[in-house]
């Protein structure tokens, strides 16, 4: 697995209009302490891929006010300083679009196993779905999301947690 939320294909072929993406992550990085060795490997997991999804949104994150900033400059700076190619080049990398990410986090059951990563069982995926549902209305009545604004900053992430049911 390279990335269990692709994230930056999304971005990659986006156009420079604003964006509202669901990212969906099915491993959270809070989790309890683990007890044994199976609970070391399925943390490790549960870590290794959550933190791949959160590296992501930073990076993300920092390049989007990058060519931001650089759009401002852009328009503020003399045109005869720069040659044909250099403006062309920063225009090229340069945007004024916001993106908004809802960030759904699945909360494991206490049941699920180590294998959690490749146990695709018809009932495991109904869990999964229904889960998915549940945080989306979730998200959809939450105050923040329902009042959200188009974001200032390039970026806005939204990850509202909410608890696993046992």
């Amino acid at each position: 697995l390279v990335s269990n939320t692709p994230l930056q294909y999304v971005i990659d072929e986006h156009d420079p209009d604003d964006l509202c993406i669901f990212q969906v992550d099915l491993f959270s990085a809070e989790g309890p302490l683990p007890k044994n060795l199976l609970g070391v490997a399925q943390r490790e997991k549960d870590i290794r891929f959550s933190s791949r999804t959160r590296l992501n949104t930073d990076i993300f994150r920092q390049t989007q006010a990058i060519r931001q900033m650089m759009k401002r400059l852009l328009q503020k700076f003399p045109e005869e300083l720069l040659t044909d190619e250099e403006h062309a080049a920063l225009e090229k990398w340069s945007c004024d679009s916001s993106v908004t990410i809802a960030h759904l986090i699945y909360r494991q059951k206490n049941y699920e196993a180590h294998s959690k990563d490749y146990e695709f069982s018809r009932l495991s995926v109904n869990e999964h779905w229904k889960a998915g549902e549940d945080d989306v209305n979730f998200l959809l009545g939450q105050k923040d999301w329902i009042n959200r604004t188009r974001p200032e900053e390039g970026v806005k992430v939204f990850d509202f947690r909410r608890k696993a049911k046992k």
